[in-house]
């Protein structure tokens, strides 16, 4: 998208690092992606400009970065942007030295200065003057700033995930929890849907009391149906945008990612798991429906993401003005239409700048079909069968406008995802034809994706592979593999097919470790080794829109374990979840699939020792997993701890139960 720039961008990659440090310049790094909005508005505003141009092209090595195709740097540089500003954002700016330490991080900015913001064409003269006369303070303040991320990044790796931990993320959720809108927090309000997979893990936990269970449930159902009725869904062509600039869902910022309906739709099959309802089979088609239109590649395989802008600006391809209602559907439907979807005169989308209504409505669920049939008198099967009609007709309508820029990259844990949350679904809805979709796209990207000597590659395009697999890939799509064995598994699927998709999760796994297990501490580095550019190597384990690359590949390693009774993958994903127990016990909110990644070892772990652990400091499985095969022994021993042998184990038991006789029995001698 940038390729027409005036500005002389470069990829990532050693080339920019090799000419800044012979001319001696710093680089300008810009960090956005195809459906961001803001990153759109500054390429016009700045990256399209002349002017811009020529400070840029002379102050600077410019270096252009998509998020979605290099997320390790995103992440990497982004917590620079919080520590620097206290938050962060896209599309995301920054000026390093020639080897690459970040000096200064900012979001978007405008062309000239306004108010408080500061311009580019004022910045770029300024970081010109200080890089040639002041040169040793600028290096002074990124080695400061290497020390602080450093420090903010360091932890001591070892410890369990407990009960105490789960406690305390759910008494977080409870506290965040919106109870009339659902969600969390105020506004923007995103789907979270890691959080929402943890409430649903608690409300099959049979560790909770069934108050308890309904709360968590309670949760979800809420959130689901709030997201269900508002603007950020698409009510004509079905999925959901990626988050809503009100707390009530109404008001979208209009792009959609695939990543994000791949996890509503695991989301909603687990729901149905649990507690079947036709509104979940009802969302499931919706976002089934919008991927195989708008996503879905011949190859066959997913594209990326759906953009927001289009003409005339930000949202307008998914707005309507009710003359446009009127001339469009037939006679006496528009007012039934407009009534059910809050489309008024004088429309009610707000201008995003002058905050006033500009005739432009957002569809959302305004009445429910029992509300319109107690106001107009007519039957609800009625109402729903003309509804139906309107949305069918208003979606052709709109298909003839000028569409949003589709991305049609293919990411490797993106499809991942979705391949998962598919074959999931497939199991949940009865549909064995999702299954037969995920399975294809599986085989496809097994194809595309592997270069002649075997190794992975990120992202495919035009029949091009190209940037070596991260740990989020490998990790994504192995869990989406095992969810197809376990689908497959469920359908009775014969033992060859069964055993290719282990087979399939054994490679992954082993090009995982391969090329990014931290041999001292456990756990995956984030970034690849070879890459001399990036400043400094690390981990995490915190989830953001998607759940953490570290906790996706400790769930996916210990489902691959215990369905191979292979006990290093056990081991593996035991070590990788006691890599991070300390920061999920400060910050549990933020580690919620690494909770869950905990209790699902510890869950196979009592399957097989075929006994409850001493102290159960985790939950049972959820349906659909309580059936997995045992694992190896030992898989919650801690790093540092010397593996006992089967001799001194039965000793620690013997003595346990010794303790817990002498207990038994200064009780009955109370009574």
């Amino acid at each position: 998208q940038h390729a027409g720039n005036p500005i002389g961008w470069y990829a990532w990659g050693p080339e920019p690092f090799e000419v800044a440090q012979k001319l001696d310049r710093p680089i300008f790094l810009s960090i956005g992606y195809s459906s961001c909005h803001w990153c759109h508005v500054m390429e016009r505003e700045c990256f399209n400009d002349q002017e811009v141009a020529e400070l840029m092209n002379d102050a600077c090595i410019p270096v252009k970065v998509d998020r979605e195709e290099r997320p390790d740097l995103d992440a990497l540089f982004m917590e620079v942007c919080r520590i620097q500003n206290g938050n962060g954002g896209w599309p995301l700016n920054l000026f390093l030295t020639p080897d690459g330490r970040p000096f200064f991080a900012t979001t978007w900015l405008p062309k000239r200065t306004t108010g408080q913001m500061p311009g580019l064409t004022d910045i770029l003269p300024r970081v010109k003057w200080l890089w040639l006369m002041q040169k040793e303070d600028v290096l002074r303040a990124a080695d400061s700033l290497m020390d602080t991320m450093k420090a903010r990044l360091q932890f001591l790796a070892g410890g369990r995930v407990g009960a105490a931990t789960t406690k305390g993320a759910m008494t977080d959720l409870r506290r965040m929890f919106d109870p009339k809108w659902g969600g969390f927090r105020g506004a923007p309000k995103f789907p979270s849907v890691p959080r929402l997979l943890f409430l649903l893990r608690q409300a099959a936990s049979s560790l909770n009391t069934q108050a308890e269970r309904d709360e968590a449930f309670g949760m979800v159902d809420l959130t689901l149906r709030r997201m269900w009725r508002g603007g950020i869904h698409d009510h004509l062509g079905g999925g959901f945008s990626r988050y809503a600039a009100d707390e009530q869902w109404i008001v979208p910022h209009f792009e959609k990612l695939l990543s994000d309906q791949a996890m509503l739709l695991l989301a909603v099959s687990t729901a149905h798991e649990q507690r079947p309802d036709p509104f979940f089979r009802l969302m499931a088609d919706d976002i089934i429906g919008c991927v195989a239109r708008d996503f879905t590649d011949p190859s066959p395989c997913f594209k990326t993401a759906i953009g927001s802008d289009s003409w005339g600006g930000e949202g307008l391809y998914y707005l309507w003005t009710e003359d446009q209602v009127h001339a469009l559907l037939p006679e006496g439907d528009a007012g039934l239409f407009c009534a059910a979807y809050a489309v008024m005169p004088s429309g009610n989308f707000g201008h995003e700048l002058a905050g006033s209504h500009i005739g432009y409505n957002i569809l959302y669920e305004a009445s429910t079909v029992a509300e319109l049939s107690q106001r107009y008198g007519l039957r609800s099967t009625e109402i729903s069968e003309r509804l139906a009609n309107d949305r069918r007709i208003l979606l052709e309508a709109r298909a003839l406008r000028d569409a949003p820029l589709c991305d049609d990259k293919v990411l490797m844990d993106w499809n991942g995802l979705m391949i998962g949350a598919l074959a999931r679904a497939s199991a949940a809805f009865a549909q064995p034809e999702w299954r037969t979709l995920a399975e294809r796209v599986a085989f496809f990207l097994q194809k595309a994706l592997v270069d002649p000597k075997g190794h992975w590659r990120r992202r495919w395009r035009d029949g091009v592979a190209g940037i070596p697999a991260l740990p989020g890939d490998y990790a994504a799509l192995l869990w989406g593999v095992t969810e197809l064995h376990r689908a497959a598994k469920a359908a009775e699927a014969n033992e060859k097919q069964l055993n290719d998709w282990l087979r399939y999760g054994e490679g992954l796994a082993r090009a995982l470790k391969e090329n990014f297990w931290d041999e001292r501490q456990g756990g995956f580095f984030l970034s690849p080794a070879d890459d001399p550019n990036i400043f400094l190597r690390y981990k995490a384990a915190y989830d953001e829109a998607l759940p953490s690359a570290n906790a996706l590949a400790a769930i996916g390693l210990t489902y691959l374990g215990a369905e191979l009774d292979e006990r290093d993958y056990a081991v593996m994903a035991r070590d990788t979840v006691s890599c991070f127990a300390r920061a999920s016990v400060l910050r549990p909110i933020d580690t919620l699939s690494l909770i869950t990644a905990s209790s699902l070892l510890r869950a196979v772990r009592t399957k097989a020792k075929e006994a409850p652990p001493a102290e159960p400091d985790e939950d049972a499985a959820p349906p659909g997993e309580a059936q997995e095969p045992a694992a190896v022994q030992d898989a919650d021993t801690l790093p540092g701890e010397q593996r006992s042998t089967r001799h001194e184990r039965v000793k620690r038991q013997d003595r346990h139960e010794r303790r817990f006789s002498r207990t038994r029995r200064a009780r009955s001698k109370d009574k």
